[in-house]
């Protein structure tokens, strides 16, 4: 008889899977963005309309977790995973094959509802099976692994629209949704505690009032969010600011890019090593939160002083996006470490209210940039800072001793 190969937890593969399942929505956003002008085209739409594939795409993936969280600690990661897997896939064969545009958008908002189970129950998975500083050490591998893919994304849409047309691109999605589906269906044991599978009403609204009451939780759940504001107010603006404000060559502004992705995956990889190291998660917060807030400071005053160059601003950038890989591995242990029963609703809520903290900080710098110009971005990444070092003092030096005594 054959032994039936499983996904060993402790395993580097394990860290690579529950990355990629996190990094299923970036790619699917990024990846379709070259292709954004040729849908337009081949479907007799506007340009607005094709944007609107990536908005409902990320509207479908901030609710989605909402649902996925509770579900999975009811009924469990595995089938909850494999159910928004399956929207995944089934959205990304509905892309590939729309006969128009309102298919089109039909079908990648079905697809960003399957992309929000991947995030949700990968934090949960965490939850169930490391504790403390392991905990720390395998999210920040997540963080990394999740944040890679988005930096080589975009390259592989170009290559695949040139070879194959914007349908393959949404094609490639389908077949990476079945490939996670299949490793999850063979590989993936379960790891959520046996509970009663009761999600009445009632019992969702009592879940979601003790996530939201719990000071730590969701004091960790805003700190992740703003630091995930900082850095999409940052993604929104570069392109304005380097490319139209600066004049930078596209193919600069793309190194440039990759540097910043690059700042994240630093961060996360240095919040590994501290957490192995025993060092606090309100510590790792407390410099990540000041740095930005320098670094922010600084880009206000440079463009105030007429001193902003590519030279002056890229090193102050990728320190804002190095933080937010420092602080979004201790963040969101923070949200998950007290409330292991609630692990699902904890990482659903964890996720949603990241990309609707995403979304608002791009849309406000997309407003702003008419009037204020490179200020809209500079400053609403200082505003996101600031909320978190007001976030941070609100939590306290009390909830995160816990977290430390929780793990020791």
């Amino acid at each position: 008889m054959t032994t039936r190969w499983r996904l060993q937890p402790q395993s580097v593969l394990f860290a690579i899977y529950l990355g990629a399942l996190a990094a299923l929505p970036p790619i699917s956003i990024d990846m379709a963005l070259p292709a954004l002008v040729d849908i337009a085209g081949s479907l007799h739409a506007g340009a607005s309309q094709a944007g609107l594939t990536l908005s409902l795409f990320m509207a479908g993936f901030a609710v989605g977790p909402i649902v996925y969280g509770p579900l999975c600690d009811a009924r469990g990661r595995k089938p909850t995973l494999l159910l928004g897997l399956a929207l995944f896939t089934v959205g990304g064969i509905g892309s590939a094959v729309a006969p128009d545009i309102s298919i089109l958008l039909g079908a990648r908002l079905v697809q960003g509802i399957g992309a929000g189970a991947g995030m949700t129950v990968a934090l949960a998975i965490v939850r169930d099976l490391f504790e403390g500083n392991a905990m720390q050490h395998r999210l920040a591998a997540i963080t990394v692994v999740a944040n890679v893919a988005p930096i080589v994304a975009p390259s592989v849409g170009v290559a695949l629209l040139a070879a194959i047309e914007w349908r393959g691109i949404y094609g490639v999605m389908a077949v990476c949704g079945f490939l996670a589906a299949i490793v999850t269906w063979t590989g993936l044991v379960e790891s959520a505690p046996r509970r009663s599978p009761d999600v009445a009403i009632a019992g969702l609204r009592e879940q979601y009032r003790r996530v939201l009451t719990h000071r730590l939780v969701i004091g960790n759940i805003l700190i992740n969010g703003f630091g995930f504001g900082w850095m999409f107010a940052y993604v929104a603006g570069s392109p304005l600011v380097l490319l139209h404000v600066l004049h930078v060559r596209p193919v600069i502004y793309a190194a440039m890019f990759a540097m910043t992705g690059l700042g994240i995956v630093a961060g996360a990889t240095i919040n590994g090593v501290l957490a192995s190291r025993g060092v606090g998660a309100r510590r790792v917060l407390a410099v990540a939160i000041c740095v930005t807030l320098a670094a922010t400071l600084s880009l206000i005053a440079m463009n105030v002083l007429h001193l902003a160059t590519l030279l002056t601003i890229m090193p102050l950038l990728v320190a804002c996006t190095f933080c937010f890989g420092l602080a979004a591995p201790s963040a969101t242990r923070g949200a998950l470490d007290p409330m292991p029963e609630l692990a699902g609703v904890a990482g659903g809520l964890l996720t949603s209210v990241q990309m609707l903290c995403g979304a608002a900080s791009s849309s406000v710098v997309a407003l702003l940039f008419s009037t204020s110009g490179p200020q809209a971005m500079s400053g609403v990444m200082f505003a996101c800072a600031l909320l978190g070092a007001i976030t941070w003092i609100w939590v306290g030096k009390k909830g995160h001793s816990e977290v430390r005594r929780a793990a020791a």
